[in-house]
């Protein structure tokens, strides 16, 4: 049982390296895999080498394809570009089936993973900068990556020699299933690939039993896709949606062609001088080109299809519609989305001042809905911060938190004036009190929708309302109690212009936007 241990180990190993890889270069390439996806995408060819080399820079397509659909969320990058990043994440991964076929059967691994091993600890450790430290963990998990590779050619190897090609011969669909399991199992079509190629190398399986559980490796990417959508806008299902059918049709020719792919595959390679996992690289790399190809004049059509099939329905009023766990995997993207939503959720408050000071049960419901809009908040905030995060984006969810409490007081504030309105309204002098008060909300609602610090302009005004309402009271129009519920309804509102300046002031913060920053609530 000795190789079973071994081979167990071995994946172990080889996903624990690909994890670190793919944190460690995700933290590590920081912005730069914002301004890829958004500024390098402007055309096919271009969404094809941005999903191709992001890929190759994180080592794994599940990301790119996850960070594709967080972009798509946010509106930072176009369906149609998307779907050519997805495409061409596929083509990315076959990297991982060159470095193992080419490094992992051909060196003496340890003699270069060990000293690899140690330099990325010590950057990891020592490193002054977070990004220095995430490049060390990155290149940590290559070296355990190889030493992956080693303990699992080595189980397999053993394995080969019990089973003398135990699993020849069996059905290919069968084979595609294996494929697809083992890659939704693992959650990784590299480690899957990799497990493939080693039993390949060992004499477990044969070379059209491994070329086919590659295909089905091919179509188990997309499980990661299927599970991200949970929750996810419209433009990520249809996404998603392209993803699975990009695979399957990809799959489906490869498989009709298997037979003589695989010789063709077998020829060119054996010129090259390739041994058996090469040649399973090798016809990776094709059919998932071959995919591309076959794309290429279909791929309008399958976007017309899916924009025009998949149509937006109308999204509830109290739920996010820039923010989900896709966005919160990439901290510099979800800072872009998480001012987008505050934005959004700010555009509200001006006409939720209408009305007042009288109470509205429409009013109570604005207020329900927006404490659920917040509670989302909250929620994405702390999936966010559970990331391994660099200080600049600590400190933009530091941002998001204050911007959370400063909407949370000004809920806090309508819901007091509304009961205000409604304790006022019973009194038989409530229309001298509401008739003072009604003229200053109106400048208020003004003065929210032109923009800029209402503090400011308003606090002459807020003064002349005091006065005025003091004034009808020492006049007998109002009495002391009415007084009262108006005073503490004018106090309320200047805190609630108060938390609108400093929530507009902390998102320019968040956009980075030059501006005067207003004291921390």
């Amino acid at each position: 049982m000795g190789y079973i241990s071994a081979s167990l180990g071995g994946l172990g190993l080889f996903l624990l390296g690909m994890w670190l890889i793919t944190e460690g270069l995700r933290v590590a390439a920081g912005p730069s895999l914002e301004r890829l996806l958004s500024s390098w995408t402007s055309s096919r060819w271009r969404g094809l080498v941005s999903g191709t080399l992001l890929t190759v820079m994180v080592q794994s397509s599940s990301a790119v394809t996850v960070a594709a659909l967080g972009f798509v969320n946010t509106g930072l990058l176009r369906f149609e570009r998307a779907v050519w990043v997805i495409f061409g994440s596929n083509l990315g991964t076959t990297l991982t089936a060159w470095l193992v076929a080419m490094i992992g059967f051909s060196f003496k691994i340890d003699l270069f993973a060990l000293p690899i091993i140690g330099v990325g600890a010590l950057l990891r450790v020592f490193a002054p900068f977070d990004r220095y430290r995430s490049l060390g963990m990155a290149l940590a998990g290559f070296g355990l990556l190889f030493m992956g590779i080693q303990v699992l050619s080595s189980g397999f190897g053993q394995m080969g020699e019990r089973l003398s090609l135990g699993m020849a011969g069996q059905p290919l669909v069968l084979m595609v299933g294996i494929g697809v399991l083992l890659t939704t199992l693992m959650q990784s079509s590299s480690a899957a690939l990799a497990v493939v190629l080693t039993a390949l190398a060992g004499g477990v399986i044969d070379f059209d039993g491994a070329a086919a559980l590659v295909i089905g490796a091919n179509v188990g990417t997309t499980s990661t896709a299927l599970l991200s959508i949970l929750g996810a806008t419209v433009q990520a299902r249809r996404l998603a949606v392209a993803h699975v059918l990009f695979n399957l049709l990809t799959a489906l020719v490869a498989l009709a062609l298997l037979g003589p792919g695989v010789d063709l595959v077998v020829a060119v390679a054996s010129g090259w001088g390739l041994a058996p996992p090469g040649q399973l690289a090798l016809f990776h790399t094709a059919f998932n080109a071959l995919g591309i190809v076959l794309m290429w004049p279909l791929e309008p059509v399958l976007t017309r299809f899916l924009l025009t099939r998949f149509k937006e329905r109308q999204r509830a009023t109290a739920q996010l519609q820039f923010l989900d766990r896709n966005v919160a995997d990439l901290p510099d993207a979800a800072r872009t989305a998480l001012a987008r939503e505050i934005e959004r959720i700010l555009a509200r408050y001006p006409d939720a001042l209408g009305g007042l000071p009288r109470p509205h049960d429409e009013r109570l419901k604005g207020i329900a809905e927006r404490r659920q809009l917040l509670a989302g908040l909250g929620d994405f905030l702390a999936m966010a911060g559970r990331q391994q995060l660099t200080e600049e984006q600590m400190n933009g969810f530091r941002i998001g938190w204050r911007i959370q409490l400063n909407l949370s007081n000004m809920e806090d504030a309508l819901a007091g004036m509304n009961e205000h309105g409604r304790q006022m309204i019973r009194q038989p002098d409530h229309e001298v009190a509401m008739a003072v008060l009604a003229a200053w909300f109106e400048q208020m609602h003004q003065q929210l929708r032109r923009g800029g610090d209402p503090t400011e302009p308003l606090r002459f005004a807020y003064e002349q309302v005091k006065d005025a309402l003091m004034q009808r009271a020492m006049d007998g129009a109002l009495t002391r109690y009415t007084l009262d519920l108006a005073l503490q309804d004018l106090s309320l509102s200047r805190r609630f212009l108060e938390q609108w300046w400093r929530a507009t002031v902390h998102l320019r913060a968040l956009l980075d936007d030059p501006e005067p920053q207003a004291p921390i609530p």
